[in-house]
């Protein structure tokens, strides 16, 4: 679904060119105006929730792009938002600076090109106009986002063949209604479980050709959920709920059992809310904690239900609650400094310069030579493609990383502290357009938001 956008998300995802062939044949596509003759009607007839996955890519500016939006949730399974416009209102969110009627009149009234005698807003056979840009996440729930104005060819092939291994049926052998544990070599004598170590196979499925626990490895879960746990998945509760303290060796083993047994991405360029460890490292506190009786006493999990079998879910949700609590749980996010192959010593301009000043060189880092760039406040996952390939600074087309919550004042607050011994007021005299710069992509999504308007009433 294009909302009001460029297209440019899409001619990205149509630069894959071959490369989409190995994809294609196991999409059914059911709607694309873009690409593929299907009407709006035809949407609007298919059964709620009949579609696995909908993307949509643009900003709800018009009261048409709203209603689309809640269209698509109700008609898929899953939603992504694709491109920095759904993701957090890119460019066109900075209209947020300026009243409705400001917009209208300058684009339909005053623009120079207009040759009308009396120009005037077009009303017919044009949807109406929203009030400001509101994010597409508060508007419907979305499960996916892949930022980037556009995303790369590569992020959005790697976000639709990621999502295409959590819909499919798995191997041949799975078999859901049996366990790991039932081809065990271990499982009568030299169990791992029976030595109170952690092993998962009582809870996977069976079907498994590699049987690590054969070869002297614990099970951590790739084969996922079984239908029917094992006989020894007391044995595992026992251990898992006697955990006390989160030592370095059980901490990395929850974690690996998650990402193994979830199916985890391990991709930081798109987030994934339905990938609890990204969801845990994003946002820790949406998670619901419940009290659950073991035979060690109560016990706090969190909420969760990936697996639809109680006794896997609860255990995925101690691991989640231990994880969550743990100071060394750690989700890697970096920069797009981080990938960058300039040189620098401490980032420090020397003087602040508009970017069409000079020409900057190609080797120094460009805070350093005095433009500013947000690679430092930038999620990383474009290749960072500005800076090492076109010479230019990064604008932040791919938003905040973990754990940011606004990109341009932590960027604002980064730039203090490395010209905190120069005058604040010959650094204004650089930053023309505080918001236009620092929260180019992001504005409608930070603590900004939009224009208001104080209101006093008189006595």
């Amino acid at each position: 679904m294009q909302l009001s956008s460029c297209w440019g998300c899409h001619q990205s995802l149509l630069n894959a060119n071959l490369n989409l062939l190995p994809i294609l044949p196991a999409l059914d596509i059911v709607y694309w105006p873009a690409v593929v003759d299907f009407k709006h009607g035809s949407l609007e007839e298919r059964e709620d929730g009949s579609i696995v996955v909908g993307f949509l890519e643009g900003v709800a500016r018009t009261k048409q792009d709203t209603e689309n939006a809640k269209l698509m949730r109700k008609k898929c399974k899953i939603i992504v938002a694709i491109g920095a416009c759904s993701c957090y209102g890119s460019v066109v969110g900075l209209a947020n600076l300026f009243d409705k009627d400001e917009l209208i009149k300058r684009k339909f009234m005053e623009t120079e090109s207009i040759t009308d005698e009396k120009p005037k807003e077009p009303t017919k056979h044009v949807p109406g106009i929203e009030d400001y840009i509101v994010n597409i996440k508060d508007i419907i729930e979305v499960d996916v986002f892949i930022p980037g104005c556009p995303p790369t060819t590569e992020n959005i092939i790697a976000a639709i063949s990621y999502l295409l291994t959590l819909v499919s049926e798995g191997p041949k052998s799975l078999d859901k209604n049996k366990s790991v544990c039932e081809n065990c070599n271990l499982f009568k004598e030299g169990c791992f479980l029976d030595d109170g170590k952690l092993c998962y196979g009582a809870i996977t499925a069976g079907g498994c050709e590699l049987m690590c626990p054969n070869q002297g490895d614990y099970c951590y879960g790739c084969y996922r959920a079984t239908n029917k746990p094992g006989e020894k998945v007391n044995q595992l509760k026992s251990i898992a709920y006697g955990i006390e303290e989160l030592t370095d060796e059980i901490g990395a083993s929850l974690q690996h059992f998650l990402d193994v047994y979830l199916g985890s991405s391990n991709i930081t360029n798109f987030y994934f809310r339905g990938d609890l460890i990204q969801r845990l490292a994003y946002e820790p506190d949406s998670f619901k904690v419940k009290e659950i009786e073991t035979e060690n006493g109560p016990k706090l999990i969190l909420d969760v239900t990936p697996t639809g079998t109680e006794v896997s879910d609860d255990l995925v949700g101690l691991a989640l609650f231990l994880l969550k609590n743990d100071p060394k749980f750690k989700f890697s996010s970096k920069t797009v400094c981080s990938h960058c192959d300039r040189d620098y010593v401490d980032k420090v301009p020397t003087d602040l310069k508009r970017d069409y000043v000079g020409l900057p060189n190609t080797e120094t880092c460009f805070l350093e030579q005095g433009y500013i760039c947000l690679g430092p406040v930038t999620q990383a996952g474009c290749g960072t493609i500005c800076p090492n390939k076109a010479n230019a600074p990064c604008l932040g087309c791919y938003g905040p990383p973990v754990g940011v919550k606004d990109q341009g004042a932590k960027f604002i607050s980064t730039l203090g502290a490395l010209c905190a011994d120069k005058d604040p007021s010959e650094i204004l005299k650089s930053i023309i357009d505080p918001a236009g710069l620092f929260n180019r992509f992001t504005l409608a999504d930070s603590t900004l938001g939009h224009r208001f308007h104080d209101k006093m009433e008189k006595e």
